[in-house]
């Protein structure tokens, strides 16, 4: 009896052995699945788990590490769809790390840092050469919520302004992490177009302020000396007044032309039509103008050129404006030449200007399109120049999709060269 309690217990004990061999090793798979994220996969029988009384904890378990690799999964594909949105973005982002290494940079920081190559794990101190922007890593809350911050990069013999704003990187809890986000806007077009339109105004200003104090000047004149002056002063003062408000008039036209031609691009009316017949039209207006025998305007006209897609009114000052010029500068010329070919391998008509005068400087002729560049600033208000014409000349040609430049003829005048694209297709709203 006592041999078969024994053998009873040693089975009990083996049993018992066995049962807890099951269970720690399911422990320990239980815990290496849980540090790892992975779903359990028991090799045990449903049978075997229920006779352990695992078989709930398994499946809880393996319910939670599904959640929770469900949740990280939404996260990775979120943080890379933002990773992505970041890298197209066109503003410089880069969010390092309390050392000032780069965690994270996008494609416009790569290239404005390191030409295109990658900044990760690099120090920005070793990067960046602006003082301004490095004292602002210093202390990113400072600039948290406030105003962004201006810096100026030099880069290639250029000048290139930001706007730059700094804050650490907060949790979805709105806990400070470690890192850092650093993102700097462009704003190197918005400083240009200011410095041009400070300069625009000085410029206008310095154009009216000439004609308005001669008219002054004149008008004060005739009021407080009246009866002093004589019929032929008098008549010379409101010669000198007349000429001064047309010079003025000019101006505004012209100013009022650039407006019209900068804040409505779509103000062209293109028409299906002949340029050969607007050429001789504009020719025979100027040879009225021309000393006889010893000056010519002629036109070599490309026959191949058809009727294409223009409008005649700009086209026309566009002409107007370069002709005029001509005569208003290089009264001397002999012969003005007005030559039109095709390029048919870019369907442009390729139109030319061209005079025997004494020409543009070369120092000048990529400037002449700009508002009130003159070559000879004296000279040119003498002849009642605004400044502008070239200007206007550009902007018509560029609003047609085609290009202008100047050059210095075989003759050694000017020669302007603009083109025009050759097509009859109109604009939907034409």
């Amino acid at each position: 009896m006592s041999w078969f309690l024994l053998f009873a217990a040693l089975v009990l004990l083996a049993l018992l052995l066995r049962r807890m061999l099951h269970l720690r090793r399911l422990v320990r798979e239980l815990a290496d699945a849980a540090r790892a994220k992975r779903r359990l996969l028991p090799q045990e029988s449903e049978r075997k788990l229920k006779s352990l009384g695992v078989d709930t904890l398994v499946r809880e378990l393996n319910a939670a590490i599904d959640r929770s690799n469900h949740h990280e999964a939404q996260n990775a594909g979120y943080s890379k769809q933002v990773e992505a949105m970041l890298r197209a973005v066109q503003e410089v982002v880069i969010v390092f790390n309390e050392e000032r290494k780069v965690e994270f940079a996008n494609r416009a920081a790569e290239f404005l840092f390191r030409g295109g190559q990658s900044l990760n794990g690099l120090r920005l101190d070793g990067v960046m050469r602006s003082l301004t922007l490095l004292e602002l890593l210093d202390d990113p809350e400072e600039s948290e919520g406030g105003k962004p911050r201006q810096i100026h990069l030099e880069q290639d013999n250029e000048t290139l302004w930001f706007e730059a704003s700094c804050a650490p990187v907060r949790s979805v809890e709105g806990h400070k992490g470690s890192s850092t986000l650093l993102v700097l806007h462009d704003i190197t077009q918005l400083k240009k177009l200011e410095v041009m339109r400070r300069d625009f105004v000085a410029n206008v200003s310095h154009e009216l302020r000439t004609p308005l104090t001669i008219i002054k000047g004149f008008a004060e004149t005739l009021v407080e000396d009246d009866k002093s002056i004589t019929p032929e002063s008098r008549v010379r003062f409101l010669g000198k007044i007349v000429d001064n408000a047309e010079r003025l008039n000019v101006l505004v036209e012209d100013l009022l032309t650039l407006s019209r031609l900068e804040s409505k691009p779509d103000q062209l009316e293109p028409v299906v039509q002949s340029l050969k017949s607007l050429l001789e039209d504009t020719i025979e207006n100027y040879r009225a103008r021309i000393g006889s025998g010893t000056q010519l305007i002629e036109l070599d006209y490309d026959e191949r050129v058809g009727d294409f897609a223009f409008d005649r009114f700009r086209v026309n000052q566009v002409l107007d404006n370069l002709i005029e010029n001509v005569f208003r500068y290089a009264p001397e010329f002999t012969r003005i030449d007005l030559k039109v070919r095709l390029d048919e391998s870019a369907d442009l008509v390729v139109c030319s200007v061209q005079d025997d005068g004494p020409g543009i400087p070369e120092k000048d002729l990529s400037h002449v399109f700009e508002r009130f560049y003159r070559v000879d600033k004296g000279r040119s208000r003498e002849r009642g120049g605004t400044g502008l014409g070239l200007s206007i000349v550009k902007h018509i040609i560029q609003l047609h999709g085609g290009t202008v430049r100047a050059q210095r003829s075989e003759s050694g005048g000017t020669q302007i060269v603009f083109t025009l694209p050759y097509t009859c297709e109109l604009p939907a709203d034409s």
